[in-house]
């Protein structure tokens, strides 16, 4: 019994990752426009997964995070195939600083995904003909 716990225990732990840095709503609206600096948002949150340097002298910070779980269903053997699956989420957070690194504004973004596999993804429409992008 216990060996099945364990097996139990391991593919549930094999079928979730994430990286990157969370910040909340609630991080960002602790940041004053005009007041907060760059360095003070970054001792706060930790290092950006990106910093840009704008031609005009502003720069911007971002920091994205994503998680993804594996359905249960997934590890079912020989059935796991046509029901499992997978979701994820991500988050992105961009505080934007003037020439001086004072907050000018910030913005986020969450998006969330699941994919299916065999039965659990559904119908599949053929691509169409008329897309924008050939």
């Amino acid at each position: 019994m216990k060996i099945i716990a364990v097996i139990a225990l391991a593919a549930a732990l094999a079928g979730c990752a994430a990286g990157g840095v969370k910040v909340t709503d609630g991080q960002l609206a602790s940041f004053k426009t005009g007041e907060t600096t760059k360095a003070q948002v970054i001792a706060a949150i930790g290092a950006p997964n990106m910093q840009m340097r704008l031609a005009d002298g502003t720069s911007m910070v971002i920091y994205s995070h994503y998680e993804a779980k594996v359905r249960p269903e997934t590890f079912i053997p020989f059935v796991g195939g046509f029901v499992g699956g997978s979701d994820s989420t991500s988050t992105t957070a961009t505080l934007r600083f003037d020439a001086s690194d004072k907050l000018l504004d910030t913005s986020s973004s969450s998006s969330a995904f699941g994919s299916g596999m065999g039965l659990s993804a559904g119908k599949i429409e053929p691509a169409t003909l008329d897309q924008p992008r050939k």
